[in-house]
C-alpha cells in the first residue's frame, strides 16, 4: 500500500457506507469453510512472512536465500521473491500456476505477476481474483522488509490457495501476486495489476469480483475495538452495486462464522491506491481489504522498521479468517 493512501484517508471527505442487505443474500454456513477459518493461526501465516521479509532464509530453487528487499528495482531480490511465491503455489496442487510477464514502461522495469488458478465447475467463466502485491518500498538498494506492507497480504493469499486447493468451487479462482504496486499500476497498462486487468479486459474475461489484500497485520494492541477496513467506490461510481455486494458478503461471513474481535468498516471513498484500483479502471467490481489507516495507521510502512515484530498476531489471524470466509463464498464453494 502506498503511503499516499494515508493522506487520502486523512484529507478526503469520505464517509462510512454500510450497504443494504438487498445487495446479496446471506451466505449459508459451510463446514469446510469453518475448518479453514479455524485453521488460520500464527503458525500457518508466520513462515511466509518471515521468509519474504528477511527474518529467515527462504528456500528458493532448493537453496537458502535471504530476501532483504522486494523493491521492483532490486533485480535479483525481486526475481527471487517471484520465484518463491511461484514455487509455493506450484506445491499446492492447483489447476495451474504461471508467470505473467509485463513489459514495464518509462522508468519501470519489466517484471512478473504470479498466478495460481483453481478451475471452476458450473460457473467456470466467472472469475474471482484474490490478490496481494509482492513488492516493497523504499526503492533502490535500501533494505525494505515490507513485513506488513505487504508480506502479510501475500501470506494470507497463499494460505487461501493451499487451503482451497482440494476444494470445489462453482467459479474459477485466481490467486495473483502482483508486482510493482508501489509504482502506481492503476495509472497504466504496462506493469503490475494495471497490466493484468488490462489484459483481462482485452481478452473479455468475466471477472466478477476482485479482492485486494494489502497490509493486514498492524493494529494498536491497546485497542479493544480492532477496526478492519474494506474500501469500495462511492455509490455513484459503483453503479451496479458490485463493490457493495462484496462488502455485504464479507460482513455476512464474519457473522456466520463468529469471527470475533473485529469491527468491519466499509469505506465508500473511491480510494484506488492499491491493486483494486486497476480493476476499477477497467470496469470490474473490486474491493480493498486493509487494516485501519489514517491517524492510527502503521507508522512503519515503507521503512526499515516494517518488521514482523510489529505485528498484532490475534488481529492478523482474525482479518485473514474474514478473507477466507468471503473468498470461499464469493467463489461458490460447494457443500
Amino acid at each position: 500500500m502506498r503511503r499516499t493512501a494515508l493522506m487520502v484517508a486523512l484529507f478526503v471527505a469520505a464517509f462510512i457506507y454500510v450497504p443494504g442487505t438487498s445487495a446479496i443474500a446471506e451466505i449459508t454456513y459451510n463446514a469446510d469453510v469453518a475448518r479453514m477459518i479455524d485453521n488460520v493461526t500464527q503458525a500457518e501465516l508466520e513462515p511466509v512472512v518471515n521468509d519474504l521479509s528477511g527474518e529467515t532464509q527462504a528456500i528458493i530453487g532448493g537453496s537458502p536465500y535471504t530476501i532483504q528487499t522486494r523493491s521492483s528495482f532490486s533485480g535479483e531480490p525481486i526475481d527471487m521473491a517471484e520465484q518463491y511465491v511461484f514455487e509455493r503455489l506450484d506445491s499446492y496442487g492447483l489447476g495451474s500456476v504461471a508467470y505473467q510477464n509485463y513489459p514495464g514502461g518509462g522508468a519501470i522495469d519489466p517484471g512478473s505477476n504470479v498466478i495460481g488458478q483453481i478451475n471452476g465447475t458450473t460457473k467456470a467463466s466467472e472469475i474471482v481474483v484474490i490478490g496481494a502485491h509482492l513488492d516493497t518500498r523504499p526503492w533502490g538498494s535500501d533494505i525494505a522488509p515490507g513485513a506488513d506492507d505487504n508480506a502479510s497480504g501475500v501470506s494470507a493469499v497463499l494460505y487461501l490457495a493451499r487451503s482451497f486447493a482440494d476444494k470445489t468451487f462453482e467459479r474459477t479462482i485466481r490467486f495473483v501476486l502482483f508486482g510493482s504496486e508501489e509504482n502506481a499500476p492503476w495509472t497504466t497498462r504496462k506493469f503490475g495489476s494495471g497490466y493484468y486487468a488490462f489484459q483481462a479486459k482485452q481478452a473479455g474475461e468475466n471477472i466478477v469480483a476482485m479482492i485486494s489484500a494489502d497490509a493486514l497485520a498492524y493494529n494498536v494492541s491497546s485497542e479493544t475495538l480492532r477496526i478492519v477496513e474494506m474500501h469500495t467506490r462511492r455509490p455513484k461510481r459503483d453503479k451496479g452495486g458490485g463493490d457493495a455486494a462484496i462488502v455485504t458478503m464479507w460482513q455476512d461471513a464474519i457473522a456466520t462464522y463468529s469471527i470475533t474481535g473485529l469491527q468491519p468498516e466499509p469505506h465508500a471513498m473511491s480510494n484506488r491506491l492499491s491493486d483494486h484500483g486497476s480493476f476499477w479502471r477497467w470496469g470490474y467490481d473490486a474491493v480493498l481489504l486493509i487494516e485501519e489507516i489514517g491517524s492510527k495507521g502503521n507508522p512503519n510502512w515503507h521503512e526499515i522498521t516494517d518488521m514482523v515484530s510489529t505485528f498484532n498476531w490475534p488481529y492478523y489471524e482474525q482479518v485473514t479468517k474474514s478473507l477466507v470466509g468471503l473468498a470461499a463464498h464469493q467463489a461458490g464453494i460447494t457443500p
